[in-house]
């Protein structure tokens, strides 16, 4: 605490163009009762930029990272950490990788408390898949474009294929912050679905409505539409291999919004390009895809530019959160989004995952 008046000493990092994006006033005024160090972080110069964290970390009682990853941060090593004597607080929006930045056996020997709120964005995804899943059940961009170049389609014309999502099987490639949102948003739709996740007990996906599974070849095997949020990691990196894509009846719609890496791209394509699946595709590998990648012209795939997630407000509510996190922590309240230290250590350090 600061020696004046007893307030906590906060640094707020700001990587290139972080500080425009999300010090807005409602994440400032979360922060009101501590005393703020900004410090500029511009991705220009690592050796300067780290000396400059590490001398307003000197005094500090808490460090929030703004932003989705660690710009100009560096790792915060045990020696480094070791320079930060009072810091007892780190906010992190970091999702899956914190252990390329964070000591995290320092970190818990010092008993430093970190946080991590990138699940505060699980609602703008799910929504996102939801209405990825429906643009392409109804081919939604391909007849809007029709419709726009001049064209009309009768219904006697149309494709006769599974149109609805009401009653579908649905099966979930995992079950975690994105998912948990997704299955509330489907219930009015009546599907029957199953998650596959070794993450997540069967008790809590009985508990959203519905079946836990142990073989993701066997769900995809009868998915109507088949959901992809899972997070890359070591593994889960293909996870969604040739065997899973092979699996999936013809005719079912394929949607992905977590990474490209846990897919099988190429036996995704062959499938697509055989015009055995739809599919709405979120992520590639990598990005953005070439100007002639298939999965930017097949008829049969709705193909956005990464932004299920990708939304100012979106990324502002997550730093808010770090910020609400930071004064539920000063205030001698629990914090709601601790680091699950298990899941962070599943990357390795040098792993080299897509942005």
């Amino acid at each position: 605490m600061t020696e004046a008046d007893g307030r906590p000493r906060l640094v707020v990092a700001f990587g290139p163009r972080a500080r425009e994006t999300y010090w807005t006033a409602p994440a400032r005024e979360t922060l009101g009762l501590a005393d703020v160090t900004e410090v500029e972080l511009p991705g220009v110069d690592p050796g300067t930029e780290r000396e400059r964290l590490d001398a307003a970390l000197v005094d500090a009682d808490g460090l929030l990272l703004s932003g989705w990853y660690d710009a100009g941060v560096g790792y915060l090593s045990r020696q480094r950490l070791a320079g930060a004597p009072r810091l007892r607080f780190i906010g992190t929006q970091a999702s899956d990788r914190h252990q390329q930045f964070l000591d995290l056996d320092a970190i818990g020997d010092a008993g430093i408390t970190v946080v991590d709120t990138s699940r505060i964005m699980s609602p703008w995804v799910a929504e996102y898949e939801l209405a990825l899943t429906l643009a392409a059940l109804r081919r939604l961009p391909q007849e809007h474009e029709l419709v726009g170049r001049g064209g009309w389609l009768n219904f006697r014309d149309a494709p006769d294929e599974v149109d609805r999502l009401a009653g579908r099987r649905v099966g979930l490639a995992s079950f975690g912050a994105i998912h948990a949102h997704f299955a509330r948003l489907i219930e009015p739709f009546e599907t029957s679905w199953q998650a596959f996740d070794p993450f997540v007990p069967a008790e809590r996906i009985a508990a959203a409505g519905g079946v836990k599974v142990d073989s993701l070849v066997e769900m995809a095997s009868r998915s109507e539409v088949f959901c992809v949020a899972t997070p890359p990691n070591e593994t889960t990196i293909g996870l969604v291999d040739r065997s899973v894509i092979e699996a999936i009846p013809a005719g079912a719609v394929f949607v992905l919004v977590s990474r490209m890496i846990v897919v099988d791209q190429e036996a995704l394509l062959e499938r697509l390009e055989r015009g055995e699946l739809r599919a709405g595709i979120d992520v590639f590998e990598p990005e953005p895809p070439p100007a002639d990648h298939p999965l930017r012209r097949l008829p049969n795939v709705v193909h956005p530019p990464h932004r299920a997630g990708g939304t100012l407000p979106a990324h502002r509510a997550v730093f808010r959160e770090t910020c609400a996190e930071a004064a539920r922590f000063f205030a001698g309240e629990p914090v709601h989004h601790p680091l699950r230290m298990d899941l962070a250590r599943l990357i390795d350090r040098d792993a080299v995952l897509p942005d």
